[in-house]
């Protein structure tokens, strides 16, 4: 189909590529291979009878031949006499084969007088069948691969006298020769001097059932080549008449069921959208007037046209609804957004004050409000807490989680509680009526700023990158389960505490990285993720780089791994680099 639409066509496109055109080009073509394999079927058929009955015929007139000349004559001495001359020659004097000094070597056996008797049989013999070019008696010869004659009854100038011989092929020698006296015996075969022949033949045997000669048959297939002629033209002109006619009555037939119905519905589309643009009226009933009759698949078409014309004027009510009410989704989602984004601390630097560290975080929503969430403040002058948490889920419900849990974790660290105690304490809460089985993993770190020392506690979170002693590497995970995960009193019957506190001491110029799995699982179109192990690698690269600059350097190499893949998760990054105390 050309890349134009139905009104930029030209008649003749209109009529190439139309329905009628394809249903006659598909027809044709049908309608010809199906009547070339009938033809070379019915061709097979024909040559395949018509050579088997010249075999049976030239077959059964040997085999009768053969039966009266064994019973009225020895032909035994004149096979060996004309046998014995012929392989006494030598090269040079068979190669004279024809000629009168050639014949003459073999002039006694014309002589006997049982030989004008065995040709005046073979010849009467012929002249009982039409299809019988020649019936003679030979002999093969293996060493010389030659069929020598011994008897012709032809009265032409085609006659081969007793000693002439002609080259045949092995496989025919060898298969007159080999013959075990089942079926008949033949063969077919192309020569320059007679062109397509059949070749069938009986052995005359001696006493002691050894071949003497072969009483044979010719007959000449060039009718054969005739009547695959005639049949082959008498077919051709069949088909081409059976073609027009069977592809006249196949289109009129698809033109009236299904070319003129179709066409029926699209000029009543082409109508309808006419109707639907003029001043917003309802459009008459287009497909509905058609009254399609055809009872199959055509008729239904119409009628769920009809149907549908019926129902596109409500379904472009209900669209228009659709579309205000998705409007204003799509706004109270960038509120939300706007929202979520003033609620986590987005001011940097966080504490301009403080020279003793500084914090940088960013969060990237997969959707327009997303599950993830950090934060960070100071419960007194020498404490400082920071969190990096991912709800399960993304969206509305994930949002709305993340704040419920947001301010649980900052009640809890003002408390004065220590990390896992702040874990144990969400835990619960969070586990209160969560009917929807949501949970959230959770990093808690409280730095005393004083000293550097960092208690942290993990809920299920991603392994904490550390820069220390001038290198990165990931801390081992501190074992503790996804917030509102489980049952509070089941986590008791533990042996051991669900939340355990850890402690890290940072030395000045060290630093932490916390990450959720958005950025270890940042994926390429094909899948491939981004991974613990390139996280690592972007770090080293990055070095001991101040927190604002590690953060977008992440983003950047996770940006240039998934090229123009979507993102599927929120990515959300915190890193606190350790100045010291102030001397």
């Amino acid at each position: 189909m050309p890349e134009k639409s139905v009104r930029e066509m030209s008649e003749l496109e209109r009529k190439h590529y139309s329905l009628s055109g394809h249903v006659f080009r598909s027809t044709l073509v049908g309608v010809i291979i199906l009547g070339l394999v009938a033809f070379v079927i019915g061709l097979s058929l024909y040559t395949y009878a018509l050579v088997g009955q010249y075999i049976g015929e030239s077959f059964g007139l040997a085999k009768s031949a053969a039966l009266v000349v064994n019973a009225v004559m020895d032909t035994k001495s004149m096979s060996d006499q004309v046998m014995t001359t012929y392989r006494s020659l030598t090269q040079e004097e068979l190669a004279q084969t024809g000629t009168e000094s050639y014949r003459a070597r073999f002039a006694q056996v014309k002589n006997d007088e049982n030989f004008d008797y065995l040709v005046e049989i073979l010849r009467e013999f012929l002249k009982t069948s039409d299809d019988v070019s020649d019936l003679y008696l030979g002999m093969y010869d293996r060493e010389t691969s030659a069929l020598v004659y011994i008897a012709d009854p032809d009265q032409s100038e085609m006659v081969c006298e007793p000693g002439d011989w002609e080259s045949v092929e092995t496989k025919e020698m060898e298969r007159f020769l080999s013959w075990n006296g089942e079926g008949q015996l033949y063969d077919i075969g192309n020569t320059d001097k007679y062109g397509w022949l059949c070749t069938a033949g009986v052995p005359l045997k001696d006493s002691e059932g050894n071949v003497i000669a072969f009483l044979l048959a010719d007959v000449g297939l060039e009718e054969v080549l005739q009547g695959m002629k005639n049949f082959a033209l008498q077919y051709t002109i069949a088909m081409i008449v059976s073609v027009i006619v069977y592809t006249y009555f196949t289109l009129r037939h698809t033109k009236k069921t299904l070319v003129e119905p179709i066409n029926a519905i699209a000029s009543a589309a082409e109508a309808y959208m006419a109707d639907k643009s003029t001043d917003g009226e309802k459009p008459i009933d287009r497909f509905a007037s058609l009254n399609i009759r055809t009872g199959d698949e055509i008729e239904n078409l119409s009628l769920v046209m009809a149907d549908m014309e019926k129902d596109l004027v409500n379904y472009v009510q209900n669209l228009t609804e659709v579309t205000a009410e998705k409007e204003r989704i799509n706004t109270e989602l960038t509120l939300a957004n706007g929202i979520q984004a003033n609620v986590l601390p987005n001011t940097f630097p966080a504490f301009p004050e403080r020279e003793e560290f500084e914090v940088y975080a960013t969060m990237d929503p997969a959707k327009e409000v997303g599950g993830d969430f950090y934060d960070f403040f100071m419960i007194d002058e020498d404490h400082l807490v920071m969190v990096m948490a991912d709800v399960s889920g993304k969206g509305i419900p994930a949002a709305l989680f993340m704040m419920t849990a947001r301010t649980m974790l900052k009640d809890a660290a003002l408390a004065g509680l220590d990390p896992a105690s702040v874990m144990e304490r969400v835990n619960a809460q969070l586990s209160e009526n969560n009917d929807y089985m949501m949970f959230v993993t959770v990093w808690l770190g409280i730095l005393e700023i004083s000293t550097g020392k960092l208690i942290h506690a993990d809920a299920g979170h991603e392994q904490l990158m550390v820069y220390h002693e001038g290198a990165w590497k990931f801390l081992e995970r501190g074992g503790g389960v996804a917030l509102a995960a489980f049952d509070p009193e089941m986590l008791a019957l533990e042996d051991e505490p669900a939340f355990k506190n850890r402690e890290l001491m940072l030395e000045p110029g060290d630093m932490i990285f916390q990450y959720t799995d958005g950025v270890t699982e940042a994926m390429t179109i094909d899948r491939q993720q981004f991974g613990m192990n390139r996280v690592l690698e972007v770090a080293k690269d990055a070095g001991p780089a101040d927190p604002t600059k590690l953060l977008p350097f992440v983003r950047e190499k996770i940006d240039e791994f998934v090229q123009d893949a979507p993102q599927f998760d929120d990515i959300t990054m915190l890193a606190l680099k350790y100045k010291g105390p102030i001397k």
